[in-house]
């Protein structure tokens, strides 16, 4: 038998949350000395430890108490449930994750806090994951669709931060000509990177410009805006006829040869 202090020395848990388990029941000593202190017997310790190991496993008290008072036959039924809950949590920090990440980048991006920037990239995360999937569904058939999921989620903090150090040097140079050796430089990258990130598949990559280009005047790619949308489509634009170009003037060249 055990004394409360002798089972918080073997157990690590306070006397104090000892004293809480008793007194909801949790977990009640076997006897007690002729004085009223409390004795724990080696089943009340085994109690405690699958208090201890369902409480790690994020299982509430209340829930710890349903399950040790079932039969062992529901614990299956239990740790599945437990599990599906979990895996939802992580789903549930892993966009919460992307929503703060989300905002660091705006602040980062706008160099200083834009509340109304931040409200709609808030807004947007608590959308219904059915809404953005009608949204892309509209320009995307169910293949093209996974593939740009899989896209998001291979892309690392280097993709994203590579992402922000254009978006930024749009931003700083939307004002000069798209025809301008800066904003080609620019074109370039931009195009570079998609094509990256796109693995080189034209097709999507066209379809998913033109949803950026129907839908720049709400929050879904931000921070890529109108006047982003417009410049990057003017110098990409230039940039290919000059490609075009330059492509048949070697071909000329090369009959004339």
């Amino acid at each position: 038998m055990y004394s409360i202090g002798q089972l918080s020395k073997k157990t690590g848990v306070t006397v104090r949350t000892l004293d809480y388990y008793d007194e909801i029941g949790l977990i009640t000593p076997s006897s007690k000395t002729e004085g009223g202190h409390r004795l724990y017997s080696d089943d009340d310790v085994m109690r405690l430890e699958q208090v201890l190991a369902l409480k790690f496993m994020g299982f509430s008290l209340q829930q710890i108490q349903e399950v040790l008072d079932r039969p062992t036959a529901t614990w299956e039924d239990s740790l599945e449930k437990q599990l599906k809950m979990i895996r939802q949590q992580q789903k549930q920090l892993k966009e919460l994750e992307r929503a703060v990440q989300s905002v660091l980048y705006s602040v980062q991006f706008e160099d200083a806090i834009n509340w109304a920037i931040i409200f709609e990239i808030i807004q947007m995360f608590k959308q219904s994951k059915e809404s953005v999937q009608d949204l892309f569904e509209h320009y995307f058939n169910p293949n093209e669709y996974k593939e740009i999921q899989d896209m998001g989620k291979r892309m690392d903090e280097q993709d994203l931060q590579e992402w922000q150090d254009i978006y930024h040097d749009v931003r700083a140079n939307i004002h000069v000509h798209p025809g301008s050796d800066t904003a080609q430089r620019l074109a370039r990258r931009w195009m570079d990177k998609v094509d990256e990130m796109f693995a080189g598949n034209k097709e999507i990559e066209a379809k998913m410009w033109h949803a950026m280009k129907d839908h720049k005047d709400d929050i879904t790619f931000y921070p890529i805006d109108k006047d982003m949308v417009n410049f990057i489509d003017s110098a990409v634009t230039i940039m290919y006829q000059e490609n075009d170009q330059n492509n048949n003037r070697s071909k000329r060249e090369a009959e004339d040869e």
